[in-house]
């Protein structure tokens, strides 16, 4: 043997798993196993932390070969040395090793992918590592070396973990190499043809890199990028563009936002000038209550326009395309309509709860000075109805108290009672609306959320926010109220989130 410390184990996994693998297999018996992989129990922790998976591998055959030898013995009368010797005659016979011997006009890739076609389907990234790793040994790369250099790092339960996208569960592995792939090509890429699609292109000409360590650089790059913003939104501030793109559900903002990090060759300046410029489009259409059906096929477009440029002249094309949209699918809605939205419209509902959390927060960052604009929001703060959506039990309505049941069911109302009607009516519309929100501590007394103003504002007096400063020189909160604080609210959104190029 060439190497006899390797090929003595006849399998060699990758280095992820080596050390693993070998410790298992020269142990010597299950009792040694269990002893230098114990169980691990956690205070608290109601069952042991799982061990390596060749362990649990390990111990299950192990002991389903136990249990077997144990059950053959006692049925057939025979002595357990006997059942043991059928069964490795069974494994000796039964089990075949297949070697596959190539010629220089084999495709060892389409060799693989016929061999699985009829066991459990792999990944995209599955595919893609075997390809990766296939041209690699053609071009006599040190396999072991990229491994360690690059693709081990993506050998974690960060990167093999499943969301959901479209209704669709992939890895976030799969999802990288789907935004990498499709801000190389400037295509619209087939979450299910990602393999297929990467194939064609990295076998184009010219190539697109030098080699496949020069290749795994890059995309190690694009992985590091997509890792930040998938991380905990919990643990961004709200101005972060991945924070906007997490909490307001736009994942097909992403290849673009790569882009403009990676491949435009933008100042941190002009960096931070384009990634507001996206958030703006983003958070006004959301506001506005537009649809987001488009968003993958309209941000890959921008890509393919900005695809070549570089530097100052990005932005200027960036804010040209996102301005010549129109309609419900690509309209970058103008202040007016913010304004009008901020006024009238149920964001308190409209809105996910964490992006309607984002607006709130970066509202509160707005109002501070600018030597505290920089301070972090506390974790936890819940948003809050200041005239709570029970309002009936202590809110007056035109002087009179109006029941729980004719607050929810206005048109019960007789005909003579068409004014209070009405007034009901204009009530329930304001709460949702954007001036009747605010954040609090979720330790505040919950006694607090569906009492009387009076006793909100105690509640507010002890919170540090800006936005519930506002309240302190309130004497009453009704319709008008809400409306005149929504308006500044409003404002104060346009501000923060801009739209170039005028409002017409």
């Amino acid at each position: 043997m060439e190497k006899p410390e390797e090929e003595i184990y006849k399998i060699w996994p990758t280095q992820l798993n080596r050390d693993v693998f070998a410790s298992v297999i020269s142990a010597g018996s299950r009792g040694k196993v269990e002893e230098k992989y114990p169980l691990v129990r956690r205070k608290y922790q109601r069952k042991p932390d799982l061990r390596n998976p060749l362990v649990e591998a390990y111990l299950f055959f192990f002991s389903q070969i136990e249990g077997w030898l144990q059950e053959a013995s006692e049925s057939s009368g025979k002595t357990d040395e006997d059942c043991a010797f059928a069964l490795l005659q069974a494994l000796q016979q039964d089990f075949c090793v297949v070697e596959i011997a190539l010629s220089d006009g084999d495709d060892s890739q389409e060799i693989f992918y016929s061999l699985n076609s009829q066991g459990r389907p792999l990944s995209q990234s599955d595919l893609l590592r075997s390809l990766i790793f296939m041209r690699a040994e053609k071009e006599r790369e040190d396999r072991d070396a990229l491994f360690r250099d690059f693709w081990g790092a993506f050998e974690t339960s960060f990167w093999s973990s499943e969301v959901k996208r479209g209704g669709r569960s992939y890895s976030r592995l799969d999802l990288a190499l789907r935004h990498f792939l499709t801000v190389k090509t400037g295509s619209l890429i087939d979450a299910r043809r990602v393999n297929e699609e990467y194939r064609r292109w990295i076998a184009s000409e010219p190539p697109p890199y030098a080699s496949v360590r020069s290749e795994l650089t890059d995309f190690t790059r694009y992985a590091s990028a997509f890792e930040e913003m998938e991380g905990s939104a919990a643990g961004m501030k709200s101005r972060e563009t991945g924070r906007v793109i997490k909490d307001f559900d736009v994942s097909t903002a992403i290849p673009l936002v790569l882009f403009l990090r990676l491949e435009a060759q933008l100042s941190d300046q002009e960096l931070r000038d384009c990634l507001e410029v996206v958030q703006s489009f983003i958070v006004r259409r959301a506001i506005n209550g537009d649809e987001t059906k488009e968003y993958n096929k309209l941000f890959v477009e921008v890509v393919g326009v900005l695809n070549g440029l570089t530097g100052s002249s990005v932005q200027p094309a960036l804010v040209d395309k996102l301005l010549s949209g129109g309609g419900t699918t690509r309209n970058w809605p103008t202040d007016e309509q913010i304004l009008e939205q901020a006024l009238t419209a149920p964001l308190y509902g409209r809105l996910r709860q964490p992006a309607l959390r984002v607006v709130l927060e970066r509202l509160e960052l707005s109002m501070r000075g600018k030597k505290s604009e920089d301070e972090a929001i506390t974790p936890g703060l819940q948003i809050e109805h200041v005239m709570p959506t029970g309002w009936s039990a202590h809110w007056a309505l035109n002087g009179e108290q109006v029941s729980s049941y004719n607050a929810l069911y206005p048109f019960t109302l007789g005909d003579d009672q068409e004014e209070l009607r009405q007034a009901i009516r204009v009530r329930q519309a304001a709460i949702n609306t954007l001036g009747n929100l605010t954040l609090l501590n979720e330790y505040a007394n919950p006694a607090a959320s569906n009492g009387s103003f009076e006793l909100k504002k105690q509640e507010y007096r002890h919170s540090v926010l800006r936005l519930n400063r506002y309240f302190d020189k309130r004497s009453t909160w009704d319709e008008r109220a809400i409306r005149e604080r929504g308006r500044i609210l409003g404002e104060a959104v346009c501000k923060l989130w801009p739209r170039p190029g005028g409002n017409p």
